[in-house]
């Protein structure tokens, strides 16, 4: 029993991010705005545990992947509603990019039966979460309106490198070289993450 219970804590974090999100968009349309971002905020550093949980209990499942998955797109769905409502259009081009994507993905699946996680798309959800929070901000906040564009030109860059890797990967091209985190200690492995964001920058992905 204890197990089993172990086993669905990924997927227990995953459904509670899709209720804070429906919450939140309650919250916002009935101007509760900080009650609004507390939750999209728990929304976003929630997808990281139920990840990592995943992985630390060995608890992977194709129900948990399909969650996961259906979560992410509401998160960016409904950010995208409301910065629509209050006049954020800008949005509407990184759902455009997400959905690209989405759809190379399904095309890899389909040709390969498999898809990579590539290490640029980390770093795209690591920007893209941010951006979106920022997105509801700025329709509020004067001052977020400067920080939702340099997160917003990041996003882009990232949705493009993204793009590329996974056609890289359609094309039955190597899979990226990711630098390896085994037996590192927590300040090596963000010292080494920051290296790789800043080396997607100045060597980014090309479709080869």
């Amino acid at each position: 029993m204890k197990l089993k219970i172990k086993k669905a804590i990924p997927n227990i974090i995953t459904m509670s991010r899709i209720i804070a999100i429906i919450i939140g968009m309650i919250y916002f349309i009935k101007n509760k705005f900080l009650f609004s971002i507390l939750f999209y905020a728990y929304g976003a550093i929630s997808d990281m545990f139920d990840g990592y949980f995943a992985r630390r209990l060995d608890a992977y499942s194709n129900f948990g992947k399909y969650l996961d998955a259906i979560s992410d797109k509401l998160y960016l769905l409904s950010i995208i509603i409301l910065s629509i409502i209050k006049g954020n259009y800008f949005v509407i081009i990184p759902a455009i990019m997400e959905a690209i994507i989405s759809i190379i993905n399904y095309i890899t699946i389909i040709k390969r039966k498999n898809v990579y996680t590539e290490r640029v798309g980390k770093f795209k959800t690591a920007v893209e979460f941010p951006m979106m929070i920022t997105a509801l901000l700025a329709t509020k906040v004067n001052g977020f309106y400067y920080v939702f564009i340099v997160l917003f030109i990041l996003t882009l860059y990232f949705q493009i490198q993204s793009i590329m890797a996974y056609i890289n990967q359609l094309n039955n091209k190597t899979k990226e070289v990711n630098v390896s985190f085994k037996d590192k200690k927590v300040y090596e492995k963000i010292i080494l993450l920051l290296k790789e964001f800043v080396s997607y920058i100045i060597h980014p992905v090309i479709i080869k």
